[in-house]
């Protein structure tokens, strides 16, 4: 004979599911998510690791759309530094081309170009970014600016090695040389300007490109967050409810207990 030993377990059985919604509901506070094995949402748990996957990647690629930013304004800078070089020999050689100089006034004017050719062949050597001469060789340089394969960005680097070479045979210390490098230095104020166009639509495309990446990483971790994070005013209420169901659980067991050792001392 049997005596409440069926009421008794489910008592236990009830008491031990609330133990593990406690448990459950502790870790999701703890942790803040409240998907934190596969087991807790299958479905949930494989599109949450995706959508991580791809905000991490456009993390990477807002950081290297802003390198390549980066990189373009060291580029655009020295550029101005050159160009506003070459139009100061523009000037001297206009004014070198007046027949009202003698030959010591066009050797004065000499020397301060000589001085500006070297400043821009420093500016060719010594302009760099991470390490590298950005204006050693003509190159196109590919920014890696998606999360995706193939989602890149390329900008050409010019070589100003010819540039620099027709800057550096201006000589003004003839009227006729004044009249040449007149002619030299405007081709190449108008071929560095060129350069710094191409520069300046590059960074307006990285920038947009910037707002786009940064608008769908903030909506990818805003999907994510609500599959994986926990709602932690409901957990905390769960948290509750499930302290007061122990409570009376425990009770109910206790009092279970208690009533059947009642009944097996009066059967005794």
């Amino acid at each position: 004979m049997k005596i409440n030993s069926n009421f008794s377990n489910i008592a236990n059985s009830n008491l031990n599911s609330v133990k593990e919604q406690q448990e459950k509901s502790l870790e999701r506070l703890a942790t803040g998510l409240k998907i934190n094995s596969a087991s807790d949402d299958v479905a949930g748990f494989q599109i949450a690791q995706r959508l991580f996957s791809q905000a991490s990647g456009l993390q990477v690629a807002i950081r290297n759309a802003n390198d390549a930013y980066s990189f373009s304004s060291v580029a655009e800078t020295a550029l101005d530094s050159v160009n506003s070089a070459t139009q100061r020999v523009n000037e001297l050689s206009l004014q070198a081309a007046n027949g009202t100089l003698s030959a010591a006034d066009r050797e004065s004017i000499q020397f301060e170009i000589s001085q500006i050719q070297q400043q821009v062949a420093d500016v060719q050597q010594n302009t760099t970014f991470g390490g590298q001469t950005i204006f050693s060789a003509s190159q196109n340089r590919n920014f890696q600016v998606g999360a995706n394969a193939g989602e890149q960005l390329g900008l050409s680097s010019s070589d100003l090695s010819s540039r620099i070479e027709q800057l550096s045979q201006i000589d003004v210390t003839t009227q006729a040389g004044a009249q040449l490098a007149i002619t030299s230095s405007q081709q190449v104020s108008e071929s560095i300007t060129a350069s710094q166009s191409q520069i300046g639509a590059f960074q307006n495309r990285l920038s947009s490109t910037i707002s786009n990446l940064s608008n769908v990483y903030e909506q990818t971790e805003s999907a994510r967050s609500r599959i994986e994070d926990a709602d932690f005013a409901q957990e905390s209420a769960s948290l509750v409810q499930q302290n007061i169901m122990n409570d009376i659980g425990t009770a109910i067991a206790g009092q279970a207990n208690a009533n059947q050792s009642v009944a097996t001392a009066l059967l005794g």
